[in-house]
């Protein structure tokens, strides 16, 4: 039995409510997770929120990023410390998604600016 999730922030309670689908085997491995947009009005919170728990469940071993595609349920990691192996790729994966979220608001802020 794995230990309880202790959430602070929504983000974090989003993800855990998630996770725990996958552990109960309710969302199975290679399931299509919810687009951020779906999961930010099935569960009234910002885009924002939605994006940063399914950073955080793709961190935790439990779901993967493919670009262009959205996020896909994994098979619960095990306990304990994950391989070195995947926590680079968590990374690599995190600052991808960070690099196209940068891109994504200079572009906002320049057509802003033009506007001006």
């Amino acid at each position: 039995m794995k230990p309880q999730r202790v959430a602070a922030h929504p983000y974090q309670e989003l993800a855990a409510e998630i996770a725990t689908k996958i552990d109960s085997g309710e969302l199975a491995p290679g399931t299509r997770l919810p687009s951020v947009r779906a999961l930010a009005k099935q569960h009234e919170v910002s885009a924002m929120t939605a994006q940063k728990a399914l950073n955080q469940l793709a961190l935790d071993g439990y779901a993967e990023a493919v670009s262009g595609l959205g996020y896909y349920a994994k098979e619960p990691p095990f306990e304990g410390e994950a391989p070195a192996e995947l926590a680079v790729e968590s990374i690599a994966r995190q600052l991808a998604d960070l690099q196209g979220t940068v891109a994504e608001l200079q572009a906002r802020i320049e057509a802003l600016e033009s506007r001006s």
